[in-house]
């Protein structure tokens, strides 16, 4: 069996190129999210859409407010108090 590109054989003689790399799992999962989309139809994809980049802006709220929340030292606010315990 000849290749096309350049006329060599294989190396297996029947074996046929593979890619590099096998694709990764976020590129399997936009994948999947693509075919599914095609199948819905347009109202209801922009529907599905929005709610997704809803779903998204909340958690990136909730992220931030999670990180504001550590900066500014906890719920409490303020400095913590600290006691040396002695060790006997």
């Amino acid at each position: 069996m000849v290749s096309d590109e350049d006329g060599t054989v294989p190396p297996r003689g029947w074996e046929v190129p593979r890619a590099d790399a096998p694709p990764s799992d976020a590129e399997s999962l936009a994948r999947l999210i693509e075919q599914l989309l095609a199948m819905v139809p347009d109202d209801l994809r922009s529907r599905l859409t929005d709610a997704a980049r809803q779903l998204l802006e909340a958690l990136r709220a909730l992220i931030d407010w999670c990180v504001t929340r550590l900066e500014c030292g906890g719920a409490r606010g303020g400095e913590v108090e600290v006691r040396d315990i002695p060790i006997l």
